[in-house]
């Protein structure tokens, strides 16, 4: 789109690279949905045809946003603040009719009739 507005270069510069599914706001529930999850800096460059890609480090990002430890990197970290379910796991359960539920993780799976 923009080399067909007239750039007769693209550089794309993007926070950190998204590479686990985050569940506290960005709608990523799955890591398929997650282009950097799946496929290399050089990949991801030639599929948005790009002359460059580049993305800033955690730390970088950080600093960027004066961060005093108030941000949660989760979805860059994969260190989540409170117990998650697997998106995957859940959904291949209601596909066997289990439900896994946080509740359920002490006892396992429970059979629920739906």
């Amino acid at each position: 789109m923009v080399r067909g507005a007239g750039a007769r270069e693209v550089h794309l510069r993007v926070s950190c690279p998204h590479r686990v599914a985050c569940f506290y706001g960005v709608d990523t529930p799955s890591l398929t949905e997650l282009i950097a999850a799946n496929n290399s800096i050089e990949e991801i460059r030639q599929f948005v045809e790009a002359d460059s890609l580049g993305y800033l480090s955690l730390p970088a990002l950080r600093e960027a946003v004066a961060d005093k430890g108030d941000y949660c990197y989760a979805c860059y970290t994969g260190n989540y603040p409170t117990q998650l379910v697997n998106i995957d796991d859940l959904l291949a359960a209601k596909d066997r009719g289990l439900i896994y539920t946080p509740l359920a993780t002490k006892v396992g799976l429970v059979r629920l009739n739906i």
